[in-house]
């Protein structure tokens, strides 16, 4: 039987395997990205530089995803 309670809890399993499945792709991407930056880039401290804003801006994103994902 469907009750609201069974919505509510596979809802939040969905959104939940969701934001697991993005995360690991947000890992695979990022260490390609990495790869990319260090081997084919010119300077290496512009790279460190490029890489800690691409972090942070990623790392805003995801707490901020995390905190919807708890919210809700």
């Amino acid at each position: 039987m469907i009750d609201p309670s069974n919505i509510e809890y596979f809802l939040n399993l969905g959104l939940t395997g969701l934001f697991y499945v993005t995360t690991l792709v947000f890992v695979i991407f990022s260490l390609s990205i990495v790869y990319h930056w260090f081997s084919y880039g010119v300077e290496k401290a512009r790279t460190l530089v490029m890489l800690a804003i691409y972090l942070s801006v990623s790392a805003a994103l995801f707490i901020s995803m995390s905190l919807a994902l708890t919210a809700f």
